[in-house]
């Protein structure tokens, strides 16, 4: 292909519109709204869970987060974790486009071949593929199994022509501005 003719703008060298013509949002706009729903997560419903879950017979409830709890109450704390986690991601985004701060920041989960709303399928599959972890036993192999595919889809959101992260591949999704 010869080079573009002097003074014509270079070409992008990813498109800048998904499906239906929609503009993909920038890789950090996506990592703020993930970061800002993985605090609100973690400061509200962690707080929450651990008062009513690490109370009671624990020595000193969350003055004392692990120190004589039992794995069955931490394991039930991660199943609490998770089970937000999938109200907050995969309801959230089959039922209106996008996580709360996926939302606020004026983005949407679409079908990445259609540009249609995703169905049940496509946002379990985006939940379960960096949440489902959080439901294994062995946590440290969770984590960092966990670990691999945020750092591989961050990379893939700055080197992915429609900026798609794992859990997008996985699901058939990409996520555009509104």
């Amino acid at each position: 292909m010869p080079p573009p003719p002097p003074g014509a703008p270079e070409p992008a060298p990813f498109p800048t519109t998904g499906p239906g013509g929609r503009t993909l949002p920038s890789p950090w706009k996506r990592i703020g709204a993930r970061f800002l729903d993985g605090l609100i997560l973690g400061l509200v419903f962690g707080s929450v869970f651990a008062a009513i879950v690490l109370s009671g017979d624990d020595d000193g409830g969350l003055g004392g987060i692990g120190t004589d709890a039992s794995a069955g109450k931490l394991y039930l704390l991660g199943l609490l974790g998770a089970a937000a986690g999938f109200v907050w991601d995969a309801v959230c985004t089959k039922q209106f486009g996008g996580s709360p701060m996926k939302l606020a920041f004026g983005m949407r989960v679409v079908q990445a071949e259609t540009g249609a709303p995703v169905e049940w399928q496509h946002a379990i599959v985006r939940w379960a593929v960096p949440g489902a972890l959080a439901l294994l036993p062995l946590a440290t192999i969770g984590n960092l199994i966990n670990l691999v595919i945020v750092v591989v889809s961050l990379v893939f959101l700055f080197t992915k022509p429609l900026r798609r992260a794992l859990w997008d591949l996985a699901a058939k999704t990409v996520v555009v501005d509104k």
